[in-house]
């Protein structure tokens, strides 16, 4: 009864992401994990690609832009004079499980999909992470000059197909959930 409460709690709770929303684009896998009975959601991300600036740690980075959606080639322009930095990553969920035989078959689901998952808590709750591989990072601008000397149009191209591919695995991962 504990973990019923623990989600009706949760499940109430306001988003607290520094998005300060849920991406549109992981709604439905997460309406459809929370409609399960043995799981809940605490976290997630559809995918998102940004510009950013800092140490990479987390309290140290500074998002320039970011968007977790299609970017087009003006979404690499910035006036930043310190070393900035092109990321994408992939989709992530944390999951709250009932107990360890639900998480073991999540991740037998999940990692069909996504081979990074993995159990990462069990002792206070069990918390499952569904990870996509997908990812990118490189230096792009370093004291305002431009190091990357390729297509821009290829690099959006390469991304945005990147994240459609996240977007089309996540229905798919829907649809044997």
């Amino acid at each position: 009864m504990a973990f019923d409460n623990e989600k009706k709690t949760y499940l109430a709770k306001a988003d607290k992401s520094k998005k300060g929303g849920i991406d549109e684009k992981v709604v439905y896998l997460l309406e459809t994990i929370n409609a399960l009975p043995e799981y809940y959601t605490t976290s997630s991300c559809s995918g998102r690609v940004y510009l950013w600036k800092g140490t990479g740690k987390k309290s140290e980075t500074q998002w320039l832009k970011v968007s977790h959606d299609l970017i087009d080639e003006d979404f690499f322009e910035t006036d930043e004079a310190d070393l900035v930095w092109l990321r994408l990553e992939g989709v992530i969920l944390h999951i709250a499980c009932r107990d360890l035989p639900a998480a073991h078959l999540l991740l037998d689901k999940a990692r069909k999909f996504y081979k990074k998952s993995c159990i990462l808590s069990a002792s206070n709750k069990i918390i499952v992470e569904i990870r996509g591989s997908e990812f990118m990072e490189m230096p792009l601008y370093k004291d305002g000059k431009l190091l990357f000397s390729g297509d821009f149009a290829w690099l959006k191209d390469l991304i945005n197909a990147k994240l459609e591919k996240m977007w089309k695995d996540m229905g798919t991962f829907r649809k044997i959930l």
